[in-house]
This record gives structure tokens, sequence and C-alpha cells, in this order.
């Protein structure tokens, strides 16, 4: 299980975007897939709702490590430290896998619960051949409670470097917001007994 801090919201390094910024939406429905710009960097957005109460999804995410084999978007997790993992994501063939290796901070921002990460260099995970590197990889899954239900917004920095062609690359942000929230609803039924 990782051993995430807990705290307010504090300062961090990457550039997440503000409340001003403007989303242009893929997809629609639930999950909600919308992306924007911060300076030349695309982020993505996936909203939707889990049927299962706030405390287990919070603790699907606190113990994802342990539910690795439930989240079908990842081929492994390893724990490099007690609040870092390095995460390989799996990518269709015939492109790489990619990689990153980021480091989590659990804070509370009102009522929502917000598992924040970013990129971090970590002698225990270098670089794989065969597998893309993620060096800028950053975000958050927002948790809130609704109605016995946990609201996600799971925001991701969608820069999937490689050579992924450019005009896919919209149709892999959809796929990718469709996939965390699945994920994260079949990890906590299964973790969970639901």
């Amino acid at each position: 299980m990782l051993t995430l801090a807990l705290s307010v919201l504090p300062a961090f390094s990457s550039t997440f975007p503000g409340a001003n910024a403007t989303w242009s939406q893929l997809s629609g429905g639930d999950p909600l897939i919308e992306c924007t710009t911060v300076g030349t960097e695309p982020w993505c957005r996936a909203t939707g709702l889990v049927d299962a109460p706030l405390e287990q999804v919070t603790a699907t995410l606190k113990d994802m490590a342990a539910h690795q084999a439930l989240f079908d978007s990842i081929v492994r997790i390893d724990v490099v430290e007690p609040d870092t993992m390095h995460i390989v994501l799996d990518f269709p063939a015939p492109l790489s896998d990619r990689d990153y290796v980021a480091k989590y901070t659990v804070l509370t921002d009102g009522p929502t619960q917000v598992f924040h990460w970013e990129s971090v260099l970590h002698e225990a995970a270098p670089p794989t051949s065969g597998v893309v590197r993620l060096p800028d990889m950053a975000g958050e899954w927002r948790l809130t409670a609704e109605a016995g239900k946990t609201r996600v917004v799971y925001l991701w920095e969608a820069d999937v470097q490689g050579s992924l062609p450019a005009f896919t690359q919209n149709k892999a942000r959809t796929i990718a917001g469709h996939k965390a929230l699945e994920d994260i609803r079949k990890a906590t039924a299964a973790a969970h007994g639901g």
C-alpha cells in the first residue's frame, strides 16, 4: 500500500489547467471526455460516476498496486518508495507501451479527496528499452461523494510522446479517459465485493 501524504492544496511544480481553462468536448455521456491546453501541453479530463461510496474508491486508489491486475490499461505497477510508483501503461500494437514514475500526494479540497501525482526521476525505475517514457506525466483523481456514489474527475497530462500520428491523438485521449473510468469502476467493485 502506498503511504501517501495527506495535506491541504500545496503548490506543485506542474502547470495544471486553471479554473478559467477552456475545455473542448471529445466524448459526451458518462464519462465525459474533455481536453484543453496549458501553454503547448495537452491536458484531458474524464468525468463520471462510480457506483460505490467515496471510501471504497479512495481505498482502491490508495492500494492501486495491490489491485493492478484489475486495471486493464496497466501492464505493471511497482512501488519504488512509499509515495512513488513506476507505472507501465498498455498501448495497443503496433504502438510501444508507455511508462512514467509518479510521486503521489493525497490531499483534501473541501469535500473532495484528491490523488495528485507528478513525474519524478527514480533510480529504481530507469527507462526501459521498447517502452516510451512519459517525462511530463502528471494528473489527479478528484473524488467527491454524491448520493452514495462517487463523482470522479480524472485529469491527466495528455502528451503520449512517441510516434502516435497527430490525427489519432484525440481518439487515443478519448480511449484513455474511458479506460481510466472503466478501470476504477471495475477495480473498486472487485476490491470491495461489488
